[in-house]
């Protein structure tokens, strides 16, 4: 199975940015001192205060862009102690991060049609992955539907709705956009022809949206990979506090369980038992 990867390193990291994306969520900007590697969109961080923190185990984070070789940002939602303690730290103090860890999603070919499905903070792996694709010319094929209650939890969505890609917001409380939730959206688009059974669909966010956008793409019969949102102890595969079920048919064989952290986050649908 999975192993560590190769690219990741344990580093300190300073604050240089930081400011709200919601009424629950922030974003802040790390600055290394040397250069990170070039990784894949859906890879993640695993982050935690330097010091003086009563938080001793790391948060697990997708990075969520990178603005130069030796930064990166990362969306968080503020939901326990350990993202609180995260919050609470002033520009200038410093992060201990370990990335890039996991695996993040499969590259697609520029003429192959790729349809973001995200919910909350689910949103965070593809900010880099939408600028992948139009970097490779494959905007005007590239389509991103963003999903939550109401409108103020659509985190961040200006940074999408600026690039050159279709964006569709969907919200509970119609709010904004489409009245009703991501799915539903998804339903609409597909059965109005605006975009394709034969796209590859990459989907994150809480765990009752990807249950029923995975049970929707396989009643349509599509293609599609998951970012799993599990919770993790160390990010690489020592405390085996993640397993997936994987499908006995997948990629993975007789191999029962697989770590989300070393096999993942990203997984593709028919492989693992979600």
């Amino acid at each position: 199975m999975g192993h560590i990867p190769t690219d990741a390193r344990s580093a300190r990291a300073v604050i240089t940015d930081r400011r709200s994306c919601g009424p629950d969520a922030f974003i802040f900007e790390l600055e290394f001192a040397e250069d990170l590697p070039e990784f894949q969109p859906g890879r993640f961080a695993m982050l935690s205060p330097a010091v003086d923190s009563p938080v001793t185990v790391p948060r697990p984070f997708s990075v969520f862009d990178r603005t130069a070789a030796n930064r990166v940002t990362f969306l968080i939602q503020v939901m326990g102690d350990g993202t609180r303690s995260l919050g609470e730290l002033e520009l200038g103090e410093e992060v201990q991060a370990i990335l890039p860890l996991g695996n993040g999603f499969s590259p697609a070919p520029p003429e192959r049609e790729v349809v973001l499905v995200a919910g909350g903070v689910g949103s965070a792996p593809f900010l880099l992955y939408a600028k992948e694709r139009i970097n490779a010319g494959a905007g005007a094929k590239t389509s991103y539907f963003y999903g939550a209650r109401t409108a103020d939890r659509l985190y961040d969505r200006a940074a999408f709705d600026a690039l050159d890609l279709r964006c569709v917001h969907a919200t509970d409380d119609g709010s904004l956009g489409f009245h009703g939730n991501v799915v539903q959206a998804l339903t609409k688009a597909l059965d109005e022809g605006t975009i394709g059974q034969d796209a590859l669909f990459c989907a994150c966010g809480p765990e009752g949206l990807l249950h029923g956008f995975a049970a929707f793409a396989r009643d349509r019969n599509l293609e599609y990979e998951l970012s799993l949102e599990t919770y993790m102890g160390c990010g690489f595969g020592v405390c085996n506090g993640c397993p997936t079920p994987t499908q006995p048919e997948g990629a993975f064989g007789d191999w029962p369980w697989v770590k989300t952290c070393l096999d993942g986050p990203v997984f593709c649908g028919t492989d693992i038992q979600f």
